[in-house]
């Protein structure tokens, strides 16, 4: 409604000075037909003065106008009112007819005074005998342009103030979301918009609650997240300690069978070991987003350390795992050596139970970026897949295509490297080791080069 009345407003200015504009137009052509009907009428008065005068004080009196009737040379004839200006030359006069003419030289040509000539012609001879002059009275007389662009200019000044509060009524809500939305992107999950009162019908105060709303929910369903993971995981390490202890205390039952049952409980034990940390070490990343022990480590050291750890491991028994020749191991990054080497290390687990021998490390720098990468010869990752996997949890059908017999993971080795990245504001990509054949898997974490 605020709106249409500035509408309404704003019509209503522009039909007023279109009107004011047309009155004025249509004073002129009036003066000038007057002054034209004055003519012909005194075309065969002029030799009788007594009749001549009577007849221009009654065309003054009827269209309450000034007169003034001169020679074609000029000279003054008669007048009513006060004397107007001498008119243009006689010969324009005659060829041209009556016209409008302005009062004097001085000013804008839209705001000068006006009036009207027009020649008085013998009806017998067609000779110009006198020119007349008129001008309607000023109460008649057209106002200045500057009158009704001052009112136009007053409206819109009003309208400009009208509308001004509604305009910052609608910005400033605006501003405030935009504002909490970046806040809110950026992790301050508690930050919320201003309270108002919302009245029924206003757009703008419904989105602000709709936004606290979902503010709201989703800092509580994050928050559990991150409860369950971190109880979930403290409550499962006590039972697995005093489940280990128990283990090492027990007497071995004789027999194959016994020690056959005692390892695999002891695999599984460290299989859910391992799980409890991916989990401890995902919410340690996800809640601070940068690693915590961050200095310079060379790719050489990195790798020194994955083979030494894998020379040891039984999952990697029999299955080479090896440095490239041309990998450049004194390519340096900034960052925490225990969480890059966990996210390559996992990255070799995977290639381990998914892939097939060789396993490779390679290193180089390009760019102010150095890229760490993990290739086997396996049957690869599905391109549709190769962005999924990385999903906590995600059991795809990569898995029974590349190893069937191949013990499975809980799903969250990708995930755990991709956090571990992202925390070094580096990027991780899933691509074939052999692009022609489109075999192999080769994971390539990119991050930036040490400053």
């Amino acid at each position: 409604m605020h709106f249409v009345g500035v509408l309404i407003v704003v019509g209503v200015a522009t039909i007023a000075v279109v009107g004011i504009n047309y009155r004025g137009d249509f004073l002129r052509l009036a003066g000038q037909r007057m002054a034209s009907h004055a003519a012909v009428q005194l075309a065969d008065k002029l030799d009788d003065p007594v009749a001549r005068d009577r007849l221009l004080k009654r065309f003054a009196d009827e269209y309450e106008s000034d007169i003034t009737l001169r020679t074609p040379t000029g000279e003054l004839i008669a007048h009513v009112g006060p004397e107007l200006p001498q008119p243009p030359p006689p010969e324009m006069m005659a060829h041209h007819g009556p016209g409008i003419f302005p009062m004097d030289a001085h000013g804008p040509k839209w705001s000068r005074p006006w009036f009207a000539a027009a020649p008085v012609i013998d009806p017998h001879t067609g000779v110009l005998r006198a020119i007349l002059a008129a001008r309607l009275e000023h109460r008649f007389h057209a106002p200045p342009m500057w009158r009704p662009g001052l009112w136009l200019g007053l409206v819109l000044l009003i309208a400009g103030l009208g509308v001004g509060p509604l305009a910052r009524r609608i910005s400033r809500p605006l501003e405030r979301l935009t504002e909490a939305t970046r806040r809110f992107g950026e992790g301050d999950l508690k930050y919320r918009l201003p309270s108002q009162t919302t009245r029924h019908g206003d757009e703008l105060g419904e989105l602000t609650v709709a936004w606290n709303d979902m503010a709201t929910r989703i800092e509580g369903l994050v928050r559990e997240h991150k409860e369950l993971l971190a109880n979930v995981s403290h409550e499962l390490r006590s039972p697995l300690a005093r489940l280990r202890m128990a283990l090492e205390l027990l007497p071995l039952a004789p027999g194959a069978d016994g020690e056959t049952r005692v390892r695999d409980m002891e695999t599984d034990l460290a299989e859910l070991d391992h799980l409890i940390d991916d989990l401890l070490t995902s919410s340690r990343l996800e809640a601070t987003a940068q690693p915590l022990r961050a200095a310079r480590v060379t790719a050489g050291e990195l790798f020194d350390e994955l083979l030494a750890r894998a020379a040891r491991d039984p999952l990697l028994a029999g299955k080479a795992v090896s440095v490239e020749e041309s990998a450049d191991r004194a390519a340096a990054v900034d960052g925490d050596r225990e969480l890059l080497v966990r996210a390559l290390w996992n990255l070799i687990e995977n290639a381990a139970k998914y892939g097939a021998p060789p396993i490779t490390l390679s290193a180089s720098r390009a760019d102010g970026r150095v890229a760490l990468a993990v290739a086997d010869r396996g049957n690869g990752i599905p391109l549709e897949e190769r962005e999924r996997v990385f999903t906590p949890f995600y059991k795809g059908r990569a898995d029974a295509a590349r190893t069937p017999s191949a013990r499975g993971g809980f799903g969250l080795g990708l995930t755990l490297a991709r956090r571990i990245a992202v925390a070094h504001e580096g990027t991780i990509a899933v691509s074939a080791t052999d692009p022609a054949s489109a075999t192999g898997c080769r994971v390539v974490i990119d991050l930036p080069a040490a400053t």
